[in-house]
């Protein structure tokens, strides 16, 4: 358009420029925060729209920020990019968080049945070898009942025959074991053995009928 003598020249819209480079940067800083970086997302999204637009006004002649519009742009991609690295990577450990309690769960629900489950066979008889705890109870009758474990982790057998040994893995460090068994009507004499790498932790004996015999002690000091 044919500009008269005297006409003052149209303003350069660098406007879309500088809200672009403006949006570009705030979104690369919260896009690097959990969960906040979503809004990095949205403004890295709003900083590449405004920054087309500067571009193409730029190279239009309308506008005279066309490096302020490239860095505006470039900046709305980096924040959009990192703000769904940054999200995929909360979501991906989120995931394994909830994988593994989910298996310790489990884990802790099958080891307690299968203690309470076993009953007056008297649980598998085995010598104590390394890195082994071996519970075991001896007597002139039966056990009304026996529980046993390490770390306040027990578990309950009823009604056993004796001798009844349980064999099962032991803790590095320091750890607490424990060991209790009660006669059954018949009394008599029973008798109870805690053994840790073929060491004896704790043993002890008591006589009568429904008498009552514990057996406790620490490993690693």
């Amino acid at each position: 358009m044919y500009q008269q003598p005297g006409t003052p020249a149209a303003a350069p819209k660098n406007g879309m420029g500088i809200t672009a480079l403006v949006l570009g940067l705030v979104g690369i800083l919260l896009a690097w925060i959990p969960i906040i970086g979503f809004f990095g997302f949205i403004l890295g999204a709003l900083a590449i729209i405004f920054g087309i637009i500067a571009v193409v006004r730029s190279h239009k002649g309308t506008a005279t920020n066309m490096v302020m519009s490239y860095i505006g742009l470039a900046a709305g991609v980096i924040a959009f990019v990192v703000s769904i690295v940054v999200f995929t990577v909360l979501v991906n450990e989120v995931d394994k968080q909830l994988d593994e309690m989910n298996q310790g769960q489990g884990s802790e629900q099958s080891s307690s049945q299968s203690g309470t489950n076993q009953g007056g066979s008297g649980g598998n008889q085995a010598n104590a070898g390394a890195g082994k705890v071996v519970y075991k109870v001896t007597g002139s009758g039966g056990a009304s009942s026996i529980t046993f474990g390490k770390g306040g982790q027990t578990s309950q057998n009823t009604n056993a025959e004796l001798p009844w040994s349980k064999t099962a893995d032991a803790t590095e460090g320091m750890e607490f074991y424990a060991l209790s068994a009660q006669n059954g009507q018949n009394g008599g004499d029973i008798t109870c053995k805690i053994t840790v790498d073929g060491e004896v932790l704790a043993e002890n004996t008591s006589n009568g009928q429904y008498a009552m015999v514990t057996c406790n002690g620490n490993t690693g000091f």
